[in-house]
């Protein structure tokens, strides 16, 4: 019995593919070691005519993504488990950031200036990968709490009548009581000094804005610290306050244009299974606090329903070993129906929203009380 026990066992054992892609490649490849695809997409695609054991391995590089890598049934199910991995000892990084082609030229005190040639979404700037900061007041302090700086007259209408045009700016301001936080877009001012704006929507029990605790961003005329920026839609011009020592003709620009990175997308009576995520870095997605919030059942609080690693309708789905960082909004999102999902040994840092959420449906609600009251 012990030798056909030996004859039968590998007849269990599933096939495992291997699939590789690299940003160095060339068009045209097959997916093997030798001639990779050079888009993840196309991994996905062979990936989705095969049984088993499924590994998409990503070679070491950048993948600028153009839209979200989204996965489906199709992709994760009962006949296939699919893992992309990076390539051992290789560093792969998923982001949006875009490269900017820029000539600088003086501009005043300091600041320097470069046409923007390419159509894209500038929200935020990276240099040489370090994260930039809007033209702001008060000026960036790593040290302070609240929005890395606040003042109670960073709105006052003596400061409001100084810029010429605010419009396309941004409020930042904590709760009334300083326990939560609201984002407006400056839509404009009147003659006395007061802003017109939109937003607020990012809190579930509204109680007006702190005396003290407010921040404004976006603004050209606070442009005036070492690392601030300023983009005018209307001139297509990138300004910008070189940091000492700083040789920007010789440093990368970027800016990152999505919201999401990787969406896995199901439904319950549906879902995608077994599909991992693993090894990766996660960088660069536009801010997301002036999206549509959604308010939690009862709470004090509201959210944007997405993240650079999206999840809806997913069974046994999992992130593993990835680093995720500058970030615009959530990291990880775990939205309505999920099991057995997981998030292990990974690190999160400079997320501009929550690291890891799980938000259900108010459709499975018997009787759904949306007001904190």
């Amino acid at each position: 019995w012990g030798w056909m026990a030996l004859l039968i066992f590998p007849l269990f054992v599933s096939a495992q593919t291997l699939i590789y892609v690299s940003p160095k490649a060339q068009k045209g490849g097959d997916g093997s070691l030798s001639q990779p695809f050079s888009r993840i997409e196309e991994a996905i695609l062979k990936a989705r005519g095969l049984k088993g054991d499924i590994v998409i391995y990503l070679r070491g590089g950048k993948y600028v993504l153009d839209e979200p890598l989204l996965l489906t049934p199709l992709d994760g199910n009962d006949e296939r488990t699919l893992l992309i991995k990076a390539y051992p000892s290789e560093k792969v990084v998923l982001t949006s950031n875009v490269s900017l082609s820029l000539k600088w030229e003086a501009y005043k005190e300091g600041i320097m200036k470069a046409r923007l040639e390419q159509d894209c979404v500038m929200d935020m700037l990276l240099v040489n990968e370090g994260l930039r900061h809007m033209a702001r007041f008060p000026n960036y302090d790593s040290t302070a709490i609240r929005f890395n700086g606040t003042f109670s007259l960073a709105t006052s209408p003596a400061k409001v009548k100084k810029w010429k045009n605010p419009e396309g700016g941004y409020l930042h301001a904590m709760h009334k009581h300083d326990w939560g936080d609201f984002h407006y877009r400056i839509t404009g001012k009147d003659k006395k000094g007061n802003l017109n704006l939109e937003g607020g929507w990012q809190n579930n029990r509204p109680m007006g804005l702190h005396d003290e605790n407010r921040m404004v961003e976006n603004i050209f005329e606070e442009l005036d610290a070492p690392g601030e920026w300023y983009y005018s839609r209307a001139e297509q011009t990138l300004y910008y306050y070189p940091q000492e020592g700083e040789k920007i003709d010789e440093s990368l620009f970027e800016t990152p244009q999505l919201k999401h990175l990787i969406e896995i997308r199901g439904t319950m009576d549906e879902p995608v299974k077994n599909i991992t995520i693993e090894g990766v870095e996660l960088t660069g997605t536009v801010r997301t606090f002036m999206e549509r919030y959604e308010p939690l059942l009862r709470s004090d609080w509201t959210v944007y329903r997405g993240a650079a690693v999206y999840l809806e309708g997913t069974e046994n789905c999992k992130l593993h070993g990835c680093k995720l960082y500058n970030l615009g909004g959530n990291a990880v999102f775990f939205s309505g129906y999920n099991r057995g999902g997981e998030v292990t040994s990974s690190h999160f840092t400079e997320i501009g929203a929550s690291a890891i959420c799980f938000v259900g449906n108010v459709e499975a609600v018997r009787s759904p009380s949306m007001n904190y009251h």
